[in-house]
């Protein structure tokens, strides 16, 4: 079955099977070698396929990413989105500022802490997004409350993928969040090349 409760769900992975050099290497190559366009994209190279599939199959005409860097990963989900021709807009959130000079995406200067203020100062904005919406978490802080307030305006059919559920503590916010909403795991992206064979563990969730 491909949609299941994260109940059926084991915290496993096929890469706790790989040497841990190779792991380490993977690390230290996403955070300090892979670009695009110049800027760092902090995506291992599984993740970085699946997010591919992800936007040919769900065609999101809205991207939120929470946790931009240096912008590498918004720009190229933009970039992606253009050569899908999805006329994909992208908001993506930083506590840092960052500009991109692209005019579908739009950087957002926000402490995460400070974002259920921002979204009622901002209600238009999320009230009008376009669906499907695809949300990924990738700034690893305040995760369950971010999830919680984004998904008031998410629709049956839309995605969050929580990055980095690698690191327990970070799963175990997801999973906070996931006690008190309706999301199904994924296991079509988690499992694409093994059992949660990426960084993000069990965290490819479609909205029910």
């Amino acid at each position: 079955m491909r949609f299941v409760s994260l109940n059926d769900r084991n915290y496993k992975s096929i890469i706790e099977e790989f040497p841990i050099n190779y792991v380490q290497n993977i690390n230290q190559t996403k955070k300090n070698k892979l670009t695009w366009k110049g800027l760092t994209l902090m995506k291992d190279p599984m993740t970085l396929s699946i997010y591919q599939q992800v936007l040919q199959d769900l065609k999101p005409k809205t991207i939120i990413e929470f946790g931009s860097y240096t912008g590498g990963s918004a720009l190229w989900m933009s970039d992606l989105s253009d050569c899908l021709q999805l006329g994909c807009k992208v908001y993506t959130f930083d506590i840092n500022a960052i500009f991109i000079e692209k005019k579908n995406i739009t950087t957002i200067t926000l402490d995460n802490y400070n974002f259920k203020d921002y979204i009622k100062n901002n209600l238009e904005l999320f009230k009008s997004l376009e669906h499907p919406v695809l949300v990924v978490e990738d700034s690893h802080e305040n995760i369950c409350e971010i999830l919680t307030e984004i998904d008031k305006f998410l629709v049956e059919g839309d995605y969050i993928i929580v990055e980095d559920t690698i690191d327990k503590s970070f799963y175990n916010e997801m999973l906070k969040f996931l006690e008190k909403t309706n999301y199904s795991v994924d296991t079509n992206y988690c499992d694409f090349w093994g059992m949660n064979n990426s960084w993000n563990f069990n965290s490819y969730l479609i909205k029910n």
